[in-house]
């Protein structure tokens, strides 16, 4: 009797949701509002909280390369599905924890990782209340806020160990593969040429840039899921000419940033295994620090101004890359106009800065008009594209300190994780997560892509894997020290 009660249950649940779907796609053309379709979503939601509530956040890593920018009244704007899942899988967290707390993994919250991470999420609410515009700031704070839980807590708590992963790992593959090929074969319209690439991955991603970042942080997970499967298994298989494709893909958008960030991760790979992390991490600094010291010393910056007249966007790829070496490309010559604003607006306010999400509202009285380009104008609204900067004039020097204090605690720990893992297949797993977040941090010196929902969510994601990793080795030493 009653499992035919729910089999109906089940069938009518169904059908009922199909018909809510049919009808709200139905009403949302015939008026014209495609906010109508938000209404199936949150039944879905409501449903799979009460009965499911893990693969509303299987759902939303699937969901994450397949995200449309979708604009909203009053100049706000959203991801959409993943940022209602997001700020849900928020809510249904705090609920649980409030009604579950041991829930909640104590060994967790003792990583030095994570606690970098929680001051560093101090000082940003700090810079919130001293912000130059207090609204933009708790709007960029609440994102920072369902970005943390979500995607470093409750994966903290669903994606323990490499089997769980494997389950996560194809969620967020396939429909990536997907955007990759759409992006291939709307692009081979147009013999892949460098001019007609920014407008090929849409509606999935904003532009060629974020793709590129996107497709190139999961390099490192999709070799690691090749070395799974037997020799001539079908999944291998298919992982390997998926890994061509994906290749293909970061070529074909174009993206400096990328290439460079795969080469590093190339390199990272021996750095790791030689134990020489401390030291390329302080490195990376020290030579970015001694960059801009140099810079700004005497006005140094002065001399690289660019020729307003011959810095152009070259729609030939080769002229693109020499012009990069010249110094005359405009893409380069505009982050040096915007490095300049960014550090100049610090100079005014070192301490707490301008407030997160202010750089684009107050830079503009800060350029040197002898480094504007025919872009400057900015109509996008696009940021300073460099992270470091980014913090330094929105947060001023504690939050830089703190942020280079995060990195350095993440690959300083990744590295002893790496060390301490047991089994082969554990320590390429490691391996992977340092290098996605080696290829994320490269793309951070020149982008400032951690606040969007295709690059932020691997990076919090990544530092959540790392500490479960290291609760697991802490657990299988534990065991082995009963044992012996």
């Amino acid at each position: 009797m009653y499992p035919k009660l729910l089999d109906r249950f089940w069938l009518n649940t169904f059908y009922g949701f199909g018909i809510l779907l049919l009808a709200t796609i139905l009403l949302s053309i015939y008026s014209e509002n495609y906010y109508l379709l938000l209404i199936p979503c949150a039944f879905l939601f409501f449903f799979l909280s009460i009965h499911d509530s893990k693969t509303i956040y299987f759902i939303l890593i699937a969901m994450l390369p397949l995200s449309i920018e979708v604009a909203l009244p009053n100049g706000f704007a959203t991801d959409f599905p993943t940022e209602p899942l997001i700020v849900g899988l928020m809510f249904l967290f705090i609920g649980y924890v409030l009604a579950k707390p041991a829930l909640l993994d104590k060994e967790f919250f003792k990583s030095p990782v994570l606690f970098m991470l929680l001051i560093y999420y101090v000082w940003n609410l700090i810079a919130t209340v001293y912000s130059s515009d207090v609204f933009i700031s708790v709007k960029w704070l609440l994102a920072k806020t369902w970005y943390i839980v979500t995607f470093v807590f409750i994966t903290g708590l669903l994606v323990k160990n490499l089997t769980q992963f494997k389950k996560m790992f194809w969620c967020f593959f396939l429909p990536l593969l997907f955007t990759v090929l759409y992006t291939l074969i709307r692009h081979a319209r147009y013999a892949f040429s460098f001019e007609t690439v920014n407008g090929q991955m849409f509606p999935f991603f904003r532009n060629h840039v974020n793709y590129a970042c996107m497709v190139a942080e999961v390099v490192p997970f999709v070799v690691l899921a090749i070395s799974w499967y037997p020799k001539g298994s079908f999944k291998k298989r298919f992982l390997n000419y998926s890994f061509v494709l994906i290749l293909l893909g970061v070529y074909f958008a174009y993206t400096r940033s990328a290439w460079l960030a795969l080469i590093t991760a190339l390199i990272m790979f021996f750095v790791i295994r030689a134990k020489w992390t401390k030291v390329a991490v302080i490195s990376a600094f020290s030579l970015s620090i001694a960059f801009f010291v140099y810079m700004a010393v005497q006005n140094h910056y002065l001399n690289y101004a660019p020729n307003y007249e011959t810095t152009v966007y070259h729609n030939a790829l080769g002229e693109h890359l020499e012009s990069t070496f010249e110094g005359q490309d405009v893409s380069s010559a505009e982050r040096l106009y915007r490095w300049i604003a960014g550090i100049k607006m610090w100079v005014d306010k070192p301490w707490t800065g301008f407030g997160p999400g202010n750089f684009d509202t107050y830079y503009k009285s800060y350029t040197v008009n002898s480094f504007s380009t025919y872009v400057s104008a900015n109509p996008e609204r696009s940021s300073i594209h460099n992270y470091f900067l980014l913090i330094l004039a929105e947060q001023g020097i504690i939050g830089l300190l703190l942020f280079m204090a995060l990195t350095f605690f993440i690959f300083l720990k990744g590295q002893q994780i790496y060390n301490e893992t047991f089994s082969k297949e554990e320590k390429r797993y490691v391996m992977a997560v340092l290098l996605s977040l080696s290829i994320i941090y490269v793309n951070t010196f020149l982008s400032d892509l951690i606040e969007t929902d295709k690059i932020g969510s691997f990076y919090f994601i990544n530092i959540a894997l790392l500490i479960n990793q290291d609760i697991r080795n802490k657990k299988l030493l534990s065991r082995q020290s009963l044992i012996s």
